[in-house]
């Protein structure tokens, strides 16, 4: 726009300059004096175009540096959230990893023989009652052996599907019954599951107390040992509420294991190694 009005300002200044020599063609000296005025007259306009030509040029420069910036912001923006993603698969590998050394540490620890295993198949109708494992006939896996994890009690084996994979019950099944005792008491129940509440979420129960159980919130529960299938000492979870029922003291009990999200655990083949 600046250019176009610039350019009207010296044309129309020519076509005044051509007649005004023509005209006084025949005298030089008053040629030139005319010119001169008529020069010094659109001077100032010649600068003023100059002056907006030089700001159009500033403006346009500055327009093209602020696109080359704008397009700099949406690459770095860009490169920041491929770096976080790639920030986020690290973290998970890290946790994996320390989650598999963790167990390592715990099997080279454990008194029993432990054969790990996989969760290959679970069943959304059952997903709090029942898993299938990668471990089977094969691998001397049977019925009622104690399944677990370094962090606690899982279940227990119940049936042997092929040579490489087996049925798991879970302790928040109701099937599922572990002789119980408490720490720092002497108090012995039976952990069993309960039918699930109306959020979907099973309750882990631990009857058959007494009356008077001195039970707090944050007792740790472990397996007692009785009934051969669990070895003692295993962490089952953590009293979470504790009241008095008709006939006998009841606690429910936050397990040591998510049980909705694992998927490796070891399956107890003998109780000393």
């Amino acid at each position: 726009m600046w250019r176009d009005r610039l350019n009207y300002i010296i044309g129309g200044a020519g076509v005044v300059l051509l007649v005004s020599a023509l005209w006084f063609f025949s005298s030089p000296v008053r040629s030139q004096r005319v010119q001169a005025g008529f020069l010094g007259m659109i001077s100032p306009f010649l600068k003023q175009g100059s002056s907006l030509e030089r700001y159009y040029l500033t403006k346009k420069e500055g327009l093209k540096k602020l696109e080359d910036l704008d397009k700099e912001v949406v690459q770095l923006r860009v490169a920041n959230k491929e770096l976080s993603a790639t920030n986020q698969a690290l973290r998970g590998l890290e946790a994996e990893n320390n989650r598999l050394r963790n167990a390592l540490g715990y099997r080279e620890r454990a008194v029993f023989q432990l054969m790990p295993a996989r969760i290959i198949s679970r069943d959304s109708s059952t997903w709090y009652q029942k898993i299938i494992i990668d471990r089977g006939s094969e691998e001397l896996i049977a019925p009622d052996q104690a399944v677990l994890t370094e962090s606690g009690l899982v279940g227990k084996t119940t049936s042997i599907i092929s040579a490489h994979s087996a049925q798991v019950i879970l302790i928040s099944d109701e099937n599922c019954r572990v002789s119980s005792t408490i720490e720092g008491t002497r108090e012995q129940g039976i952990v069993k599951g309960e039918r699930a509440t109306k959020a979907g979420l099973p309750t882990i129960g631990l009857g058959f107390l007494s009356k008077q159980a001195p039970l707090k919130p944050g007792l740790t529960v472990y397996t007692s040992g009785v009934g051969g299938v669990f070895p003692s000492g295993i962490e089952i979870g953590k009293v979470d509420t504790f009241r008095v029922r008709e006939l006998d003291g009841y606690a429910t009990v936050k397990p040591a294991v998510d049980l909705t999200t694992i998927d490796d655990v070891f399956v107890v083949v003998s109780d000393t190694k």
